[in-house]
């Protein structure tokens, strides 16, 4: 994955934004945070794994995207990835509102794992809710938010081809009025 590139196209999207929205000035960490929050409960519901006293626990990795008649022209997507990909979309946004202020800064990533898949998402709500724009509060949460795609079950290449994907779509809903 070349995150490097994934932060450029998030700054291009933030930066299309923050213009057509008249933004300018405005800071969007509390707000990117809000909805980095709302994005990882979206991730979990999908996820499921954690629904205790539901019989149906099975993660969300494929599903029919639009109802067919016949099941060869199904088209596939899988929920959870595509939840995850939202969440990165801020995590990315963020960071670049962190660490465009840092000249010569370099990035590295030390995926983090908890235990089990709960305390993960338990360990990402908090890192976000304390991050106060902090650089090392932004790697831990960048290091937890990487770690738990790998708990996932997501490799690297899919991670950024449906970032890829979603940032497209992202583009196309701003030319929509979105």
């Amino acid at each position: 994955m070349n995150i490097s590139k994934l932060f450029e196209l998030q700054r291009v999207l933030d930066d299309r934004i923050v213009k057509e929205k008249g933004l300018e000035g405005v800071n969007l960490i509390p707000i990117k945070k809000l909805a980095l929050q709302v994005e990882i409960g979206e991730l979990a519901n999908e996820q499921r794994t954690w629904k205790f006293w539901s019989n149906d626990r099975k993660p969300r990795t494929r599903v029919a995207k639009f109802p067919t008649m016949n099941y060869d022209d199904i088209k596939w997507h899988n929920p959870v990835l595509e939840e995850y990909v939202d969440c990165f979309h801020f995590v990315l946004s963020i960071g670049n509102d962190i660490i465009s202020n840092i000249k010569g800064y370099t990035l590295d990533l030390n995926p983090r794992k908890s235990k089990d898949i709960v305390q993960q998402f338990n360990s990402l709500f908090h890192s976000v809710y304390w991050m106060d724009g902090e650089l090392e509060d932004y790697e831990m949460l960048l290091d937890e938010f990487l770690g738990l795609g790998e708990m996932l079950g997501f490799t690297w290449e899919q991670i950024e081809q449906a970032y890829l994907n979603k940032n497209k779509v992202n583009h196309e809903r701003q030319e929509n009025g979105y």
